[in-house]
């Protein structure tokens, strides 16, 4: 609705009869036809092209939504249009504060439109997407896994009545087991705590660099296929790990990961450029010496 208030105040002034150019006193007739007026509240006006702008401008999910109930739309865009002359009478659009959400709505929405028009600029190529893929394949190594995970007082996620020292126990006694033949997805559907993969025998699917905790991620890597692990502590608990084939993500499924990251990187940096060479300047004596710049938290494909 505040995109509203914008198209309103955007309205210009009905001009009177004695100013207005005998040529436009003609054309307006043809362009009240056109562009009828379809609000109207007090001082202020919305066209029909402005109300389906103001569509238009709504996020998508709910332009279907706004389309089917126009009316309903129309009724509380009149309650703040009304709430807006409200403001005007009492004087409200004089304040300070009032003045500075203007101005922050203005170039908030004018920073918003230069971000919308490089992101356009900032799709990466296709040629770029592959030579991206064959420069980092090892990125898209995806490792199919399964684990029994035998929870304590501090796993996260729910309390579970066990010490660390029984934990440890009892996963040293499953692993006994493992070692003598033990069926892993029996076992897992028994005895595992994760409640996510114990009904399907520990499996946990495909796993990429950077999707699991360190230490999982390095028993992971350091495993040959078909072998079982010794215990292995994480912040969630002993896990018991088996590494069941390793396998590199097809180009076709890391394409749009890699689209996503390279316009974003493109995207940032068209935005430092710009920011750069508007040489802001920060006042240490108010806001205290710049932060140096930390990288971002890590992402499965870098």
């Amino acid at each position: 609705m505040a995109a509203a208030c914008g198209l309103a105040a955007q309205t210009p002034a009905k001009p009177s009869a004695a100013t207005k150019p005998a040529a436009q006193t003609k054309a307006a007739p043809a362009a009240a036809s056109t562009d009828p007026v379809v609000i109207s509240v007090g001082t202020q006006q919305i066209r029909a092209s402005q109300f389906d702008e103001l569509i238009k401008q709504a996020p998508a999910e709910n332009q279907a939504a706004m389309q089917a109930n126009k009316r309903a739309v129309a009724d509380e865009l009149a309650k703040m249009l009304a709430l807006s002359e409200e403001g005007h009478r009492q004087g409200l659009d004089q304040g300070s504060a009032f003045k500075m959400q203007m101005l922050v709505a203005r170039d908030t929405a004018l920073s918003n439109s230069v971000v919308d028009k490089l992101r356009t600029t900032a799709t990466p190529s296709d040629a770029d997407i592959k030579a991206y893929y064959d420069a980092h394949t090892k990125d898209f190594a995806q490792t199919k896994v399964r684990h029994i995970l035998v929870g304590d007082s501090e796993t996260p996620g729910g309390p579970n009545p066990r010490t660390q020292a029984e934990a440890l126990t009892k996963v040293n006694q499953l692993s006994a087991k493992l070692k003598a033949g033990g069926d892993f997805a029996a076992i897992a559907k028994t005895d595992s705590d994760d409640p996510g993969s114990k009904d399907k025998g520990g499996e946990l699917g495909e796993i990429s660099p950077g999707e699991t905790v360190p230490e999982f991620e390095t028993a992971v890597n350091t495993l040959p296929v078909g072998k079982v692990s010794d215990p292995i502590h994480t912040r969630f608990g002993y896990h018991i790990v088996e590494v069941e084939a390793r396998t590199t993500m097809p180009f076709d499924q890391a394409k749009p990961l890699i689209e996503q990251e390279l316009g974003g990187k493109a995207l940032s940096d068209a935005i430092d450029r710009i920011t750069a060479a508007a040489h802001p300047v920060v006042s240490e004596s108010y806001f205290g010496p710049a932060k140096p710049a930390t990288p971002p938290p890590g992402t499965p494909h870098k």
